[in-house]
């Protein structure tokens, strides 16, 4: 009698970049197909707020050593802080390379799927894993206000070809954007050693499901919407950087309150579900659990930088005013890009205020080439599925 043969575990290792939550949202999305159609069983590695968010939904996840990047008082990336910490940050990832290592050793999966970890791609291709990156930032821009010296563009120029080299290791790169000249982050990618080995893959974020008319009845008949236009103000990020922006958006608000139904969602993990409502009728949640159908039923976003707040918007065909965070170089020039292509209106997080803001949103809304041009660069988004496309690559390794 022949003995049944036992297949090798269908194991994927993902190791996720956990500042904030828009790597962990994108892998996500991937995980749930790929485990609904294949039966895949997934270890997830990060920290910070992945972290967080991955042990409240019971996922198998371990607790990879934190990279720490420091963020100043004013809510924004703090270079020289991190600058002074170098030395320690290379110890880190020593450790964090170290702890990818062993981990994937003993999970023994049958490939490693990095976001934005470069330790993640190290450990794996120490231990002859193949690996599959998924990076939105393939060097390390320096902010606008320093590219203006020829010294700054040099030492730019010498760390994004070291980068893009490091970065090649792996067996596929993945760019979760559109192709050129619709690129969001085409500035993260431009001019790199790894360029030509790049994948446009077309946007990951999570895909918001369509709503019913009664439950869009039901939500406006909760919070009270009349029929002035709808805006969303969505805060997102690392704690330390929302308090500048929720304080400019609940003032912005007041100005606003008699032109637009307007709801704030301060982005607070496990913060009350529960709305607050201002004396100007404003709406303001903690955490918001019906964020998805709120961005569906605005007319306009108020929102941070991130690749995949940007790559919502554009898919949902959403004008923005976005925000980035203070000399966050991914988002200052995924933000020039988004209003360079006529998607909206972006406010330098120093140059926020509540006056600023109203002004933005009144703008935004009332120029009505922003929802046209939305909708053509929607109409090119749906030409691609960045979730499948990854899917059937990290099959190909199954």
């Amino acid at each position: 009698m022949q003995k049944d043969v036992v297949p090798r575990l269908q194991r994927i290792y993902a190791g996720v970049f956990g500042s904030g939550l828009g790597h962990i949202t994108r892998i996500l999305s991937i995980a749930q197909r790929i485990q609904n159609e294949l039966g895949v069983e997934l270890l997830y590695s990060t920290f910070d707020e992945a972290l967080d968010l991955l042990e409240s939904l019971h996922e198998h996840v371990v607790h990879s050593p934190s990279v720490g990047v420091k963020w100043n008082i004013t809510g924004g990336f703090s270079g020289s802080d991190t600058l002074v910490r170098f030395p320690a940050y290379l110890f880190t990832f020593s450790r964090q390379t170290a702890f990818e290592a062993e981990r994937i050793s003993g999970f023994n999966p049958r490939v490693v799927l990095s976001d934005s970890r470069l330790s993640t791609l190290f450990a794996a291709k120490a231990r002859l894993y193949p690996a599959v990156t998924i990076l939105n930032q393939f060097k390390i821009l320096f902010p606008p206000r320093f590219r203006r010296q020829r010294l700054s563009l040099f030492f730019e120029r010498i760390e994004s070809d070291v980068l893009g080299l490091l970065w090649s290791l792996s067996n596929e790169v993945l760019f979760p954007d559109l192709p050129p000249p619709y690129t969001l982050g085409e500035a993260n990618v431009a001019g790199t050693d790894v360029a030509g080995k790049v994948k446009f893959t077309g946007f990951m974020s999570p895909k918001i499901k369509s709503m019913s008319l009664e439950e869009a009845v039901q939500i406006k008949r909760l919070l009270g919407f009349d029929s002035r236009p709808i805006v969303f103000m969505q805060i997102s990020g690392p704690e330390p950087t929302k308090p500048p922006f929720i304080e400019s958006a609940v003032k912005s608000a007041q100005l606003l309150s008699e032109e637009f139904n307007i709801v704030i969602s301060k982005g607070v993990p496990f913060g009350s579900t529960m709305p607050s409502k201002l004396r100007n009728g404003v709406w303001v949640y903690d955490w918001c659990p019906i964020k998805d159908q709120l961005f569906l039923l605005s007319n306009m976003l108020v929102a941070r930088a991130g690749h995949t707040t940007l790559s919502q918007c554009v898919e949902n065909a959403k004008p923005a005013v976005v925000v980035p965070i203070y000399n966050h170089s991914e988002q200052l020039w995924n933000a020039e890009k988004f209003e360079k292509m006529g998607q909206g209106l972006a406010i330098r997080s120093e140059d926020l205020n509540p006056n600023r803001l109203a002004e933005y949103v009144r703008r935004c809304y009332s120029d009505p080439s922003y929802l046209e041009n939305t909708e053509k660069l929607q109409s090119i988004s749906k030409k691609y599925d960045g979730i499948g496309t990854t899917i059937e690559i990290l099959k190909e390794f199954l």
